[in-house]
């Protein structure tokens, strides 16, 4: 029993079961394949499909080439499954003149997936967008999907309507992309979710750095975050880019937010540093929707650590403050050399904290940004998590949000289990002590 599955995002990737397609005869059968799927809902004509893959060849041999890959095609996918679980289909349904991939097979494609997000949202009832939680969701999994231009290492050199088909979808997946980063940084503005407002922004920019909207989503996410010269920077960039690209300055708004930024009249209230007894604090870390991490300097034992201090509005709440306890407690007690310790943790009226040891090497989210690992560093870290998670197993405790996020790593790359997730508890609201997700 097999499926397919394909991601257009980025690098071609596709599999058949759990057998990696990696070897294709041609790129041509590849192409095929890629167009077949993507325009899977259409029936679509053989002589079509001849002037998309070989638009200079005579009729005679593009009809010669097609029926050759197709055959290839078919060798390589010959049946899958049934989308309704009913046994197994051919992938395709040729008839003479006609060629379709069969509706009831079980593919999954990502850019499939994306639009069906992307129109969830659009199609959604709400009163209010911005505010809307499944909406968020919805848009947060499209995003993730978007992991590059749609076909960024795939090229048909000799056939310029093959690759206006791409471009055309590459930029038309862009703009959504762009239009959903956009929602996502104001549903995370508003609440004070800065940080996060700031990751939507920079991604609108990395697709188009030229983008004022975003720019404008940017500087302001940072001035509220207390980062005002950063945000005068991202101005200055702005201005500059702009001059040396289309000899032009940034527009009356983008002007108008950096005046108000540099004379303080943002209305932006006043960010104090909070105080934690015994411990001083340095450098903001993360900011969550439940909570800030700062980097600490522990002035009794002289070290430094990371605290956590959670919202006050969750700190009063009945249900966060019993399992506050109890859980804290727990984690205090798991000891791993893979684990981020639990040093301390306090709760009173407004008030909860966490201290933890500082890892000093960053997450394994910021460290893939940077490249893949080799090998013989992910079979070390493979081998450093599972260590750690078969240990709060056997406690009767499951994390439940393993991510690249909550791996830390140490100056020698070592690996950290973190973040078991206190809050994303009181978010769910799933008090069981045997299932639990710290």
């Amino acid at each position: 029993m097999a499926a397919l599955t394909i991601s257009l995002f980025g690098s071609f990737q596709a599999a058949f079961g759990d057998r990696p397609l990696t070897q294709f005869r041609t790129n041509k059968v590849q192409a095929l394949l890629i167009y077949l799927v993507f325009e899977a809902t259409a029936v679509h004509k053989r002589e079509a499909l001849m002037t998309l893959l070989w638009p200079d060849l005579p009729l005679k041999s593009a009809r010669t080439n097609l029926r050759q890959i197709m055959y290839q095609l078919r060798k390589a996918i010959p049946e899958l499954d049934a989308a309704d679980g009913e046994g197994q289909v051919p992938f395709l349904l040729t008839e003479k003149q006609n060629v379709q991939v069969n509706p009831q097979a079980a593919i999954a494609l990502d850019v499939a997936q994306f639009s069906q997000l992307i129109q969830n949202s659009k199609t959604h009832a709400h009163s209010d967008l911005h505010s809307c939680g499944e909406c968020k969701t919805w848009l947060a999994e499209a995003v993730a999907l978007y992991q590059g231009v749609f076909l960024a290492d795939f090229y048909l050199e000799d056939s310029n309507s093959f690759e206006n088909w791409a471009q055309a979808r590459r930029e038309a997946f862009q703009r959504q992309m762009v239009d959903a980063l956009d929602v996502l940084a104001a549903m995370h503005m508003s609440p004070g979710l800065y940080a996060q407002a700031q990751e939507y922004a920079r991604r609108q920019l990395a697709i188009d750095n030229l983008n004022e909207r975003a720019t404008r989503q940017l500087m302001e996410a940072l001035a509220r975050n207390g980062q005002r010269s950063e945000a005068l920077a991202v101005y200055d960039s702005c201005r500059h880019l702009l001059l040396s690209e289309l000899g032009m300055a940034p527009t009356a708004r983008t002007t108008e937010l950096y005046q108000k930024i540099l004379e303080d009249e943002l209305g932006l209230e006043k960010r104090q540093t909070p105080q934690v007894r015994g411990y001083e604090l340095l450098d903001e870390i993360d900011s969550g929707a439940f909570g800030t991490v700062y980097r600490a300097y522990q002035q009794v034992i002289g070290r430094e650590v990371a605290v956590k201090i959670i919202r006050p509005h969750f700190a009063n709440d009945p249900d966060f403050i019993r399992r506050f306890d109890a859980e804290s407690q727990l984690s205090a007690r798991i000891e791993h050399p893979h684990i981020v310790p639990l040093y301390d943790f306090w709760r009173e009226p407004d008030s909860a904290y966490l201290v933890m040891r500082w890892i000093r090497g960053g997450s394994l989210k910021a460290a893939l940004q940077d490249g893949p690992l080799t090998l013989e560093a992910a079979v070390t870290l493979i081998d450093q998590i599972a260590s750690a998670l078969h240990t709060i197993h056997s406690q009767g405790v499951i994390h439940r949000d393993i991510k690249p996020a909550n791996i830390l790593l140490d100056e020698e790359g070592n690996a950290y289990l973190s973040d078991f997730g206190i809050a994303r508890d009181l978010q769910i609201k799933e008090w069981r002590t045997k299932d639990s997700k710290f």
